[in-house]
């Protein structure tokens, strides 16, 4: 994708032409460095796992944050309550139900555009049309994410994801509840270094495994465990003072949750910390 500013372009090549001054040896093509490519997987995809931890309530929210909503209040297609009940603690009103799902108009969520779905299950499978925290074991959340963002000045990426996860437990394990599924994404993301753009462009899909979530009246929502695995399939490249370079790189990147802020992300042999309230990942050794 290209930069939002075109600024940053030139500015990266400003950064480019000061390494070159300050080496001779940068004569020929750039080259892709492994250990690079693992860190800018590693960030990346630590910012779609983190990303995709903060959807988890953004999910709950649009069908109603589950136990705000009284066992005997009745959602219409709407999302507005019956008999005069104020529609605090609803479906959002921008959902509408067709049997088995409430499918929502598009909304803005930092600065990124989601388009959702959701239904209820009870323990059995079968598909209810309203919330009863007495009956609703599950709830399907399908979404897709699209939009741009920038990070640090530095960072540009491109989102086109998608999930399709299921909360469960919603009476077993209460007040936790567990979430399982699957998601897929092609992005772009480009970064200004000395050493010019980097951009890693193609496809990731990930896995969430039994992540396990505290009730909601925790003081920190935070996963208490389980893991999200994200396999990337990207080409790197490289556009430097003296050329380009580029190459197809598959990565593993694991999440694995703690109970804390900062769950340890393995890519390889590369043991890094995720801060999941910062997006980042740093500490790789």
């Amino acid at each position: 994708m290209k930069f939002r500013n075109p600024m940053l372009t030139a500015a990266a090549m400003v950064l480019a032409a000061g390494a070159v001054a300050c080496s001779s040896d940068l004569t020929g093509p750039p080259a892709l460095d492994d250990a690079q490519i693992n860190a800018d997987v590693a960030a990346t995809s630590g910012d779609a796992v983190a990303s995709q931890v903060a959807g988890f309530t953004d999910d709950v929210t649009a069908a109603g944050s589950f136990t705000m909503v009284s066992p005997s209040y009745n959602v219409n297609v709407t999302g507005n309550g019956a008999s005069g009940q104020p529609s605090f603690g609803a479906v959002a009103p921008n959902c509408s139900y067709t049997a088995p799902r409430y499918t929502c108009t598009a909304t803005t969520e930092q600065g990124l555009t989601v388009t959702r779905s959701f239904a209820f299950y009870d323990a059995n499978g079968g598909s209810l049309q309203t919330f009863d925290s007495t009956k609703v074991e599950s709830v399907n959340f399908q979404a897709q994410v699209d939009g741009s963002f920038q990070r640090d000045i530095v960072w540009t990426a491109g989102v086109h994801r998608n999930h399709n996860l299921t909360v469960s437990g919603l009476i077993s394990l209460k007040p936790q509840r567990k979430w399982n599924g699957v998601g897929s994404g092609a992005d772009t993301v480009s970064h200004i270094g000395l050493d010019g753009i980097r951009t890693l462009a193609g496809t990731a899909h990930d896995t969430v495994t039994n992540v396990l979530m505290p009730g909601k009246a925790a003081p920190s929502q935070v996963p208490l465990s389980g893991t999200v695995v994200v396999a990337t399939d990207y080409t790197a490249s490289l556009q430097g003072a003296t050329g380009t370079a580029s190459k197809q790189v598959t990565r593993r990147v694991v999440v694995t949750f703690d109970g804390t802020v900062t769950p340890k992300l393995q890519i390889g042999t590369l043991t890094c910390t995720l801060h999941l309230d910062t997006h980042r990942v740093d500490g790789c050794q």
